[in-house]
C-alpha cells in the first residue's frame, strides 16, 4: 500500500465506525451522508484488503484487522488535530511570545501604554519590543519576520509585498505652556512667527508634512531647539515661553501630564493618514492577525478623541 492512497477522510470514517458501529450514525457524527460513508468504508476495505466491519445481529462489528487499526488510526487523527490544526490557532492568554513593533516615539507615547494595559488583561505573558528603523531596514525586518508590525507614518513603505491598513486621519496642533505671558486662548500668525520654536526632526516622519506646508506658505519660524524625538518637547515647553507644533494625538497626551495647553495652528496644514504595515507572508498567520486586531482595538479610543477634537478645534 502506498501512503498516497490514504485519504484522511477515510480514516475519519473508519474511526467513526469504530465508535458508532452503525453506518448512518457514524456518517452523521462526521458530517457525511450514508452513501458517502459507505463509499469511504468501501475504499478502506480495498486499501486494507479486509472487510473491516461485518454486519451481525448486534450491528456492524469490527474484524480483527479493524481492531488492530483502531488505536493507530485514533493516534493519527489526534496528532493531526493537536499538532497541525490547533497549531493554526493563536492562544494569547497561554502565549509568551515577544512581538516586535516598529513605531516612532509618537507611537510609543500614544499607543504603547494602551496596548500594554490591554495585554495585561488578555495576554499577561506576551512581551513587546519596539524598534526604530529606516525604510530599508524595516522592509527587510517585516519580510524576515524579525519585525511583526509597523505602526505610524511610513510614506515610502509601499512595496508590492507589503500590506497596510489606514488607521485614522491625523492633524497638527500647537502647544504652549498654560501660563504663557503673551499667548492666551488663541494663537495668531504674528504670535506664531514671533515665538521661539522647538522642532523635532525625524527623517521621513510626520514633521515633514508640516514643514512642507510652511515652505509652501512662505512661513519661516525661529527654531531655537532641534530635537530628534518628541519625548523631550513637553518638558521644554512647560518650563519656557517657546512653542512647538506636534501631531494632535501627541499634544493631547502631553497635556495629560505637563503644564501645557493646545491651540489650533494659525495656518492650514493638510492632514495625513497613519497606517499599520505588515508583510504579505504573514497575512494569514494567526499571531500576526491577532496583534493587528489588538492594535486596531487600542487605537479606537484615540480615533474617537481625535475626531471629537477635530469637530471643535477651539477646545483642543
Amino acid at each position: 500500500m502506498d501512503i498516497g492512497e490514504i485519504d484522511l477522510n477515510f480514516l475519519k470514517a473508519f474511526d467513526a465506525m469504530m465508535r458508532k458501529r452503525h453506518v448512518t450514525q457514524a456518517g452523521a457524527a462526521i458530517g457525511l451522508s450514508q452513501p458517502a460513508m459507505s463509499y469511504a468504508l468501501s475504499k478502506m476495505r480495498e486499501l486494507f484488503q479486509d472487510p473491516l466491519f461485518v454486519r451481525t445481529a448486534r450491528g456492524m462489528e469490527p474484524t480483527p484487522r479493524a481492531l488492530e487499526l483502531s488505536a493507530p488510526v485514533a493516534r493519527v487523527l489526534e496528532l493531526v488535530h493537536s499538532e497541525i490544526l490547533l497549531a493554526r490557532k493563536f492562544m494569547p492568554r497561554a502565549s509568551s511570545r515577544t512581538f516586535v513593533l516598529c513605531m516612532s516615539d509618537i507611537g510609543e507615547i500614544v499607543f504603547l501604554p494602551r496596548l500594554l494595559k490591554r495585554l495585561d488583561a488578555e495576554a499577561p505573558h506576551i512581551k513587546i519590543r519596539t524598534v526604530a528603523l529606516d525604510t530599508a531596514q524595516l522592509e527587510e525586518g517585516l519580510s524576515s519576520g524579525d519585525v511583526d508590525l509597523a505602526v505610524g507614518y511610513f510614506p515610502t513603505l509601499t512595496g508590492a509585498v507589503m500590506r497596510q491598513k489606514a488607521l485614522y486621519r491625523h492633524s497638527f496642533v500647537c502647544i504652549v505652556r498654560k501660563d504663557h505671558p503673551l499667548i492666551g486662548d488663541t494663537l495668531s500668525l504674528e504670535q506664531y512667527l514671533a515665538a521661539s520654536h522647538v522642532r523635532v526632526q525625524a527623517e521621513g516622519r510626520t514633521q515633514d508634512i508640516m514643514e512642507r506646508a510652511q515652505e509652501r506658505l512662505g512661513i519661516e519660524v525661529n527654531v531655537r531647539f532641534n530635537l530628534p524625538r518628541f519625548i523631550g518637547v513637553p518638558f521644554i515647553i512647560a518650563d519656557s515661553d517657546m512653542i512647538a507644533t506636534v501631531p494632535l494625538a501627541v499634544g493631547r497626551r502631553f497635556a495629560e501630564f505637563t503644564n501645557i495647553k493646545l491651540l489650533p495652528l494659525p495656518y492650514p496644514v493638510p492632514p495625513y493618514d497613519l497606517h499599520m504595515h505588515w508583510h504579505a507572508r504573514f497575512e494569514h498567520e494567526p499571531a500576526s492577525r491577532w496583534i493587528r486586531s489588538e492594535m486596531i482595538e487600542v487605537i479606537k479610543p484615540v480615533v474617537s478623541a481625535i475626531a471629537g477634537a477635530s469637530l471643535c478645534q477651539a477646545h483642543v
